[in-house]
């Protein structure tokens, strides 16, 4: 049905949860359950004092790209290549995203 991958990571210096993988059967696509997923790994990082969430997308996926942007509210990292390389970006095929957890 579902499942998400992650792990906790040291991303620039900074500890992570790096979600390294959500994948959602078509059939329960589009009803909550890929929100409430990334919703448990904002609380575990939160609940761990993790700076972010951080995670990768492909460009081509826009259908993910819309959704971790404009439902979950993710920004394109600094670590981004989109963003490191900014005169080569179309040469990366994924964009690195990410949320922050807690305030400094």
């Amino acid at each position: 049905m579902a499942f998400v991958s992650y792990r906790y990571d040291i991303d620039e210096g900074d500890e992570v949860i790096y979600c390294y993988e959500i994948q959602l059967e078509p059939e329960v696509r589009r009803k909550g359950l890929g929100k409430f997923l990334m919703q448990l790994l904002q609380l575990i990082g939160h609940k761990a004092q993790l700076k972010k969430i951080v995670l990768t997308v492909f460009k081509e996926n826009d259908t993910s790209v819309q959704f971790f942007r404009k439902c979950l509210n993710y920004d394109e990292d600094p670590s981004s290549p989109s963003l490191q390389d900014p005169l080569m970006a179309d040469d990366y095929s994924y964009h690195i995203l990410s949320k922050p957890l807690i305030t400094t």
